[in-house]
């Protein structure tokens, strides 16, 4: 049995089986694979699911001349390309994906993957074979962990471990894995490197725990720490690398300067100086940077690369003042969205992400680790949920809101026939008499579910006497409760609060009307909006406040058929101050500038409220 070495060549380097950089083609490939041996590296890492089995005929014909006990073999097996198809960017899914096989077939899988690829490679076993890409039901299940072990308990591996990603983050699926399966784990590959410390090294307090050691990847960062990745360099869509935010490159060079000075006083190359801070985290032993050629004239070539990574395990290490530094520069905290168990994933579990559990929030208790706060990326656009302001940090987070509508009426000959048929529903509602029209009535309906709208409302409306009612279209509102992030008392600002403005019997005055605002409006910087939404708060605060006016204000994106942004209700005791707060709205930098429509207005009086709910 070996252990992977201090350096690691992965065959996913050259841009031949994944796109990073130039494709460097087979027969090259294959070279450098002997070059790095000749040069010293003895570690080797292939997946079976690259090139479908072709990386790992590439690395068996390279190692084929060399003695078999001089190097540590390393194989990942996850995705299952033999019964899967590929799914565009996600490519094949897991084996455990239950579209493919029940869970009593794990162990089969895991067994015929194995002998496949070590077929493949020309060899009868691996010194280490990893978990690669593993989804949720790999992380924890029992049965894929009962089979990795009879693979090894049967000779065709000495090691195990897991492999996350392909993407960052998996930082509590990790964790977990490791307590519940530790026993048999004892390598895992994660991403880590000065300039992404975030979410890897959350992990290695756990591997150190559970006697898990660590192989740090993408050491390189996409190929800036080879130190020839210039600013302004423009990649093609087919670079793997050209998924990262734009601006990363120019963005990691303003932090190279103090790399560079630490770098310097040890005789480090950037990629040594990478390398060496890995190999100062706690639980990492051994690095493999993805070695990539730069596509155009006199870039590093990938044997200077090599001849770098040999030297590594020569090299002075950093000092504990210098992994502190160049963490403290290198932060990239909530930098990205994060795959694996998220907060910020309400959708159904896939290949790489799925929501947070209790149990995983519970395995983050023990470890320091909140998901809200450490695990988070503030714009990350699969985030739905509610926030209010923090609470020690935290953000709030709700995935609760009400659905509110106001649905109005003509030719009401009998208002007291609508309250006692209301009185006797189970409905939370407001019936207003209609300012505009002697005839007219209009009921606000008040739901957590918007299917009680299609639902129990319409099925209310469409009976007597409300069916011998004329509905005016026109004046039909539909909307639900939001949060701007500033909320001291989340939950109450989306359930409570509308519920007690709208069903308070002291004010049975309300307007209600639609609006829209200029795309310009859209465009402006966010300081500068925040600045036009202040001029109007404060009038509403000031209204609220003397008692005049209290607002509902419902968001209504694609739920109005006239494209409007926002629904708002004012209400209060008299009529006459909702009437002047929007005259003095219309003064205002948003209503005077920026407001493409607002109305049509439905003004109105309660004649039956609901009871407020406790």
């Amino acid at each position: 049995m070996m252990q992977p070495t201090t350096a690691a060549f992965g065959i996913w380097s050259g841009g031949h089986f994944m796109h990073f950089g130039a494709d460097v083609g087979s027969d090259r490939l294959e070279s450098l694979v002997r070059y790095a041996y000749e040069k010293g590296i003895r570690t080797f890492m292939t997946a079976d699911v690259y090139g479908q089995g072709e990386a790992d005929e590439l690395l068996g014909r390279a190692l084929s001349d060399f003695d078999r006990d001089s190097y540590c073999l390393v194989g990942a097996i996850g995705h299952d390309y033999y019964n899967g198809t590929r799914e565009a960017e996600r490519g094949y899914p897991r084996f455990t994906d239950a579209r493919l096989r029940a869970e009593e077939e794990y162990g089969d899988y895991i067994e015929m993957a194995v002998d496949r690829s070590l077929e493949r490679l020309g060899q009868d076993r691996f010194d280490l074979l990893l978990l690669h890409n593993p989804d949720t039901t790999g992380y924890a299940h029992q049965g894929v962990w009962d089979g990795l072990a009879r693979v090894r308990d049967t000779g065709r591996t000495d090691l195990l471990g897991v492999a996350p990603g392909p993407a960052n983050g998996f930082t509590l699926d990790v964790i977990d894995c490791f307590e519940k399966h530790g026993s048999v784990i004892d390598w895992a590959m994660i991403i880590l490197n000065p300039l992404e410390p975030w979410p890897g090294g959350l992990c290695l307090d756990a591997a150190v725990k559970n006697d898990i050691k660590v192989i740090a990847r993408v050491v390189d960062y996409g190929g800036i720490f080879h130190d020839d990745l210039r600013p302004g360099t423009r990649l093609p869509r087919s670079d793997h690398r050209a998924f990262r935010p734009a601006g990363w490159i120019e963005a990691a060079h303003e932090k190279l300067d103090p790399f560079r000075k630490i770098a310097d006083s040890h005789d480090l190359s950037l990629l040594q100086f990478a390398c060496k801070w890995d190999l100062g985290q706690p639980a990492v032993e051994s690095v493999v940077p993805t070695l990539l050629q730069e596509p155009r004239a006199n870039a590093k070539s990938i044997e200077q690369q090599i001849d770098e990574l040999a030297l590594v395990g020569e090299k002075d290490d950093l000092t504990g003042a210098e992994l502190d530094e160049v963490r403290r520069v290198g932060d990239n905290a909530n930098c990205m969205s994060l795959k694996g168990a998220s907060t910020q994933y309400l959708g159904d579990p896939i290949g790489d992400q799925w929501p947070m559990t209790d149990e995983l929030r519970e395995v983050g208790k023990r470890w320091g680790i909140v998901p809200d706060r450490d695990l988070i990326y503030p714009g990350d656009i699969r985030d739905i949920r509610e926030k209010g302001a923090p609470r020690h940090g935290v953000p709030q987070t709700s995935t609760r809101r009400l659905y509110i509508q106001l649905l109005a009426f003509g030719d009401c000959r009998d208002t007291a026939a609508l309250a006692r048929a209301l009185e006797k529903s189970d409905l939370e509602a407001v019936l207003y008499a209609d300012v505009n029209d002697p005839f007219g009535v209009a009921l606000l309906s008040i739901a957590e579910s918007p299917s009680t709208l299609t639902g129990t409302v319409r099925n209310f409306i469409a009976s007597s006497p409300f069916s011998d009612l004329t509905q005016k279209p026109h004046l039909t509102m539909t909307g639900r409760t939001y949060s701007s992030g500033r909320e001291a008392q989340l939950d109450d600002y989306l359930l409570g609060k509308p519920r007690r403005n709208a069903l308070n019997t002291d004010w049975p005055w309300a307007v209600w009307y639609p609006l829209r605002r200029t795309g310009e409006f859209s465009l402006l910087p966010p300081a500068e909006q925040g600045k036009i939404l202040m001029e109007h708060a404060m009038i509403g605060r000031t209204y609220g406040t003397a008692g005049y006016a209290h607002d509902i204000r419902l968001a209504c994106h694609g739920l109005d058929e006239h494209d409007n942004e926002f629904v708002i209700g004012l209400v209060g005791p008299d009529l006459f101050p909702l009437s002047r707060i929007v005259q003095e709205m219309r003064k205002t930098q948003q209503t005077g500038k920026y407001m493409d429509s607002l109305g049509p207005f439905f003004v109105g009086e309660a004649i039956w409220q609901s009871p407020l709910k406790k």
